[in-house]
């Protein structure tokens, strides 16, 4: 699973100091994680890139002020701006060692599937999936292989069960299929 490093602040909470840390460039956060009180801290727009726009989800190394020990968590809500785009907040889940979380999982299709040479069209119907695990089960994405998919055939649910997850769909959920295309009349 791919880490990311992440220096933060500590800050004060409030709606007013929020606005302000946003108008200078920072981005305000927070971190909490079973048994351990709430932390306010805030963190360098540029610097929540690598964390936000990326396909997978990394395992976050959270300095807190520098001089603590990093703090492991995931990224568990991130709130947009629905007019700018820009980060307005964001919110950390640490992980603690066999404490089950809840967490959303991106879905990566790997290879090109035999039935795409024969004129078969790919259609992802789901890119997520809830799974309920615990730290030492936990993946950054579900990577599926369909390199063998034929025409006609899909990628159910039940098809990625995984040791240590609970996945919230139902096993007959569809995840992709290869549908044969017809060619126009020439």
């Amino acid at each position: 699973m791919k880490t990311i490093d992440l220096n933060v602040k500590t800050r004060e909470a409030g709606s007013k100091i929020a606005e302000d840390l946003r108008r200078h460039g920072f981005v305000p956060a927070n971190f909490y994680a079973y048994g351990v009180e709430n932390i306010n801290v805030y963190a360098k727009a540029l610097d929540l890139r690598t964390i936000v726009y990326t396909s997978h989800k990394p395992l976050v190394n959270l300095h807190i002020d520098d001089n603590s020990e990093p703090k492991k968590c995931i990224v568990k809500e991130i709130v947009f701006d629905p007019v700018t785009e820009q980060i307005t907040h964001i919110d950390f889940l640490g992980l603690v060692e066999n404490h089950t979380l809840i967490t959303e999982l991106p879905i990566v299709l790997k290879g090109t599937p035999e039935g795409i040479r024969l004129g078969g069209k790919l259609q992802q119907v789901l890119h997520k999936i809830k799974i309920k695990t615990t730290p030492e089960f936990l993946s950054d994405s579900i990577e599926i292989d369909i390199s063998q998919l034929e025409i006609g055939k899909s990628v159910y649910v039940r098809d990625i069960q995984r040791e240590g997850w609970k996945i919230s769909l139902p096993p007959d959920t569809m995840i992709c299929s290869l549908k044969f295309v017809r060619q126009a009349a020439s």
